[in-house]
């Protein structure tokens, strides 16, 4: 057919002879992750950056070793050879979803702000096996209770307050006076992992130890209960005294974290409701609280014959 009978413009008829070519914009790593964490510097707490950096450096020093650099190089190979590499290497499906969910992840924000051209490559999660959390055991909570008058203020205040709110290590660090309520017995919690506000509460032994630590701290310009110098207590300070406190009490299991499964599971075993539970923990989702319900088989058992619904039948 001649083009010529067709009624083009001249713009459609030189498209037929020319190849249009697309600019593809490209990165190296390293750089491509500074600036990613630069845009979101204000979005991304500081831990969280500290993270990326620790998984990236596997991801980056993987590629490297096949000799790609920058993201235009990047293939699905590379992808799914980093997978079986981190399988053979014995690490778990998480660790490997967390690598390339956060790596995937980066490369979509940076192309859809236009600094890099999206490489043709996709990552779909393994499965997980769900994770065991192992509480602290009551006994070991009583004994470390018993153990708090051997303790200075300030470490008989964060455990008080590991035990009774459930509170994360960074969310204790970043308490600040200003938002403690002693009228409504509560704290604001400003700093948290979800990003989201929220309230935690506490009684009256813990409201005594938090007027003694605010005393001790003798600062007007200092705004954080647990206070060091210019700033706040750092986080791995409290795993410091939480491993000697272990080892002192000869405890098989404790951590801040496994403190806070204690909390959440104590609420459930006498009667709070999941929802409650959720909203003292600051979980952005239900299913994340169900993974602290630990029922034992007889409490099971238990519960079945307490809350079964013949209980409610008549004869």
């Amino acid at each position: 057919m001649n083009i010529l009978d067709q009624n083009l413009s001249m713009r459609e008829i030189l498209s037929l002879f020319t190849k249009e070519t697309t600019e593809i914009k490209s990165m190296d790593f390293e750089p491509l992750l500074s600036l990613y964490l630069k845009l979101r510097e204000y979005e991304i707490r500081s831990e969280t950056k500290e993270s990326y950096k620790v998984h990236m450096s596997y991801v980056f020093s993987f590629f490297r070793n096949m000799n790609i650099y920058e993201t235009k190089d990047l293939t699905q190979e590379a992808i799914d050879n980093f997978v079986k590499y981190s399988k053979f290497n014995n690490n778990k499906n998480i660790t490997i979803n967390k690598r390339m969910g956060v790596f995937v992840g980066i490369l979509k924000y940076m192309s859809e702000r236009n600094y890099i051209t999206m490489p043709n490559v996709s990552y779909k999660n393994l499965k997980e096996q769900e994770a065991k959390i192992t509480p602290v055991k009551l006994d070991d909570i009583q004994k470390i209770y018993d153990y708090l008058p051997n303790l200075k203020v300030s470490h008989q205040l964060i455990l008080l307050l590991l035990i009774g709110t459930g509170i994360r290590r960074t969310e204790l660090i970043n308490i600040e006076v200003k938002n403690i309520n002693f009228q409504a017995k509560s704290i604001y919690l400003t700093t948290t992992k979800s990003g989201k506000p929220r309230y935690i509460y506490f009684n009256k032994q813990i409201e005594e130890l938090i007027i003694k630590q605010i005393e001790n701290n003798n600062s007007k310009t200092n705004p954080f209960l647990f206070a060091s110098g210019t700033t706040h207590i750092d986080k791995q300070s409290i795993t410091s005294f939480l491993y000697k406190l272990k080892r002192d009490l000869n405890i098989d299991v404790l951590s801040s974290h496994k403190i806070r499964h204690f909390f959440a599971t104590q609420l459930l075993r006498n009667g709070a409701d999941i929802k409650t539970v959720k909203e003292l923990l600051g979980h952005t989702k239900l299913e994340m609280t169900q993974r602290y319900i630990d029922f034992t088989n007889q409490e099971i058992k238990e519960n079945n014959f307490k809350y079964n619904p013949l209980n409610n039948l008549k004869r």
